[in-house]
């Protein structure tokens, strides 16, 4: 029986997955989070953070969080997304709300998070907001409002 050189073999199988998603590519990046209540500056917190990014032609996932063009909306929330990449920059966006009705008082909660990552420069902006409001009267009451950003450097 003849012995088959299996180097090669190794070589190709090795590289098939950087082949197949070449287009396909992820980021480390290492940055200040800022994370506060609004309208609480003694709330603020801010550490190092390393994240980490998926990125592909269709969406990203960004510290767990994915974002592509699909949005989803049903009688219990509304998800919307959004997911703009070129070779220079990729500008993301989510935006969730949902109404629930606790105790006779119709509460709303929303997420937002808005994402830009400069590819040349290699930095990322990232800001999350998340309210929780009392939407029962005309006057809408805050109930929880949270804030964080990212900001940092990527690789």
């Amino acid at each position: 029986m003849r012995c088959v050189d299996k180097k090669p073999i190794l070589i190709l199988l090795l590289l098939f997955p950087s082949v197949v998603f070449a287009d396909n590519f992820e980021l480390l990046c290492k940055g200040e989070e800022t994370k506060y209540l609004d309208g609480d500056p003694s709330s603020k917190e801010v550490t190092t953070k390393v994240i980490g990014i998926q990125l592909y032609d269709e969406g990203m996932r960004l510290d767990g969080e994915w974002f592509d063009n699909k949005s989803d909306l049903t009688e219990d929330y509304s998800l919307e997304r959004s997911y703009v990449k070129s070779k220079d920059n990729i500008i993301a966006a989510r935006n969730f709300s949902t109404n629930a009705l606790i105790e006779g008082r119709e509460i709303q909660t929303r997420k937002i998070d808005s994402v830009e990552i400069n590819i040349l420069a290699n930095d990322i902006v990232w800001t999350h907001k998340f309210n929780r409001v009392d939407i029962t009267n005309t006057e809408v009451k805050t109930i929880y409002a949270f804030r964080k950003s990212f900001k940092g450097a990527c690789k």
